[in-house]
């Protein structure tokens, strides 16, 4: 609430029987009365309100909106989300947005550039259809609407969003990236079952004790969207698998130790852990899959083409590389060539982000990133059956990640998470 210093009455005295605040968010000011026992008396009428100029914008700037919010409602507070919906509609574990029309007066988004999908009773998505970038949620009952938070044009989103908990833990089944996001600079995330604030809140070993140890996957694991226009199957790590040509992940070669540091001339294949069982995870915060997803982070699996297929007999496999890379795709997926060596796809139906495809960007071939939320795993989100997560504390291309805060839990989490685990 705002704390408003009354500016006296007529004799000079400040009347403190009674005050009563009013703000007028279209015209953002507040206006301060007092009460006297005998009638109104207006003591001090304008003060401006200080408000905070906010934009977001997809991938490829065809959807931009701007937007004010008062300072006095800075951070914004949002929750991450895992649920089932979320992880399909995305492609990545967590979500979260933020509120861009806090009163009926604040203009609403352009939704020409878009695509609209309705994924409940209870509200619609809207996602670029350029690009694919996840851009809003439009709620039913009220009409209010919330930008996805990775779309903020900011280099710095400290102070302008503060997340408060995860939920919709129990989708996940194993605790999904929560498990990786206990406190953000010694602030504790909440944990709830569902929806904060209105379900359980359930202690962290509440899904680790159920996701220990998972054996390796003996059988093709199935993948696809929230409407199910894309779908496929992913094979599990053989010999085929290494095959994939590819140069070493930021996560591992960080890109700031150089191009040759991270140059394989010798094929080490470093996709696959665990005596070649297991594909390798791992999470981005750069720029780019940060705008193309619309969230703080994208959940990447490296799987060389060969091990995806369009059927469960595994008879169709991932199509291989024509002239033009983006008639290669299939089912409702489209793409969007994001630099000159660089697809990526998604669900032009609902929205989901479906792969990073690189080929000869990442200096080899056949290599590509799936999404994991896609992955639907009898184990849980994280889909540890088929993935071994990198947990040495690195998130890709932290050094551009706008929540440095968020990125920096979210690494020194990974490597709590291998300890609890070892």
């Amino acid at each position: 609430m705002h704390k408003v210093r009354n500016a006296g009455c007529a004799r000079g005295q400040v009347c403190i029987s009674k005050r009563q605040l009013h703000i007028n968010s279209r015209l953002q000011y507040i206006k301060c009365s007092t009460y006297s026992s005998h009638n109104f008396v207006i003591t001090s009428s304008v003060v401006m309100a200080s408000l905070r100029e906010l934009t977001v914008a997809c991938l490829c700037g065809a959807a931009t909106h701007t937007f004010n919010v008062p300072s006095s409602s800075l951070p914004m507070q949002s929750q991450l989300c895992g649920c089932d919906t979320s992880r399909r509609i995305s492609g990545s574990l967590l979500t979260s947005y933020v509120n861009i029309t806090h009163d009926k007066s604040e203009r609403k988004p352009e939704l020409s550039p878009l695509t609209s999908y309705h994924s409940s009773e209870r509200l619609t998505r809207h996602f670029c259809s350029t690009c694919g970038t996840q851009m809003y949620l439009e709620y039913h009952n009220d009409g209010h609407f919330e930008a996805a938070a990775g779309t903020l044009q900011l280099e710095d989103i400290e102070g302008v969003v503060e997340y408060q908990s995860c939920m919709w833990i129990e989708d996940t089944k194993d605790g999904g990236a929560s498990d990786w996001l206990i406190s953000i600079d010694g602030k504790h995330l909440k944990r709830w079952t569902q929806e904060a604030e209105e379900s359980d809140e359930v202690p962290l070993e509440h899904y680790e004790n159920r996701s220990d140890h998972h054996e390796p996957a003996q059988k093709p694991m199935y993948a696809h969207c929230h409407c199910g226009g894309v779908e496929f199957w992913v094979e599990p790590p053989n010999a085929a698998s290494r095959t994939a040509r590819s140069d070493f992940s930021d996560s591992i070669v960080p890109y700031t130790h150089g191009r040759d540091a991270s140059a394989n001339p010798s094929n080490v294949t470093w996709w696959l852990r665990d005596n070649d069982t297991r594909f390798l995870a791992g999470v981005c915060a750069c720029h780019s899959c940060r705008r193309a997803s619309g969230f703080d982070f994208a959940f990447w699996a490296f799987v060389p083409h060969v091990n995806i297929y369009l059927d469960s007999g595994l008879t169709k496999r991932f199509p291989e590389y024509g002239a033009d890379h983006q008639n290669d795709y299939w089912g409702t997926m489209q793409s969007f060539r994001s630099s000159e060596d660089t697809n990526r796809t998604f669900c032009g139906r609902c929205g989901a982000t479906i792969f990073w495809d690189g080929g000869s960007a990442k200096g080899g071939d056949g290599l590509i990133d799936v999404a994991v939320g896609l992955l639907d795993a009898e184990s849980g989100a994280r889909a540890e059956e088929l993935l071994r997560w990198w947990t040495d504390g690195r998130v890709s291309f932290e050094e551009f990640a706008v929540h440095q805060s968020l990125t920096r839990a979210l690494g020194e989490g990974f490597k709590n998470w291998a300890r609890r685990k070892a």
